[in-house]
């Protein structure tokens, strides 16, 4: 009998957790055997079978909303940011999603306040 077993009884080795972003290629990894390793890495989520990471997703909610707009580009640009991560957290601090798009905390609570009064938003408790 030999004493090396065939390749179908080893013992599997943990596997290396790991996602990879499909718009910038980023790479997130867990070392096989870690502790606490997440369903997916903070901020990631997935669309159509593909993993996107929280920069890309910003970018992608920025670029479906500026499409075709007219006048101001940061102005669009930062409305739709605004947006975007208020609808992804909505229980962050103003100031908190303010530091986000670059923005002062009252211009955050003015898109706040027009996403809550159209329905796109809930108040916040």
């Amino acid at each position: 009998m030999s004493k090396t077993a065939p390749a179908n009884n080893r013992p599997r080795a943990p596997r290396t957790r790991r996602w990879t972003c499909a718009g910038c290629e980023v790479t997130v990894r867990y070392a096989a055997g870690s502790s606490a390793v997440p369903r997916r890495p903070e901020g990631w989520t997935r669309r159509g079978g593909e993993w996107l990471c929280l920069h890309c997703q910003r970018e992608k909610a920025v670029e479906k909303a500026t499409i075709g707009a007219k006048g101001d580009g940061w102005a669009s640009r930062r409305q739709a940011l605004l947006e975007f991560e208020l609808r992804r957290s909505p229980e962050e601090p103003d100031g908190v999603i303010a530091k986000r798009a670059n923005c002062s905390t009252g211009h955050v609570r003015k898109v706040r306040e027009e996403l809550e009064r159209d329905g796109k938003l809930s108040k916040a408790a």
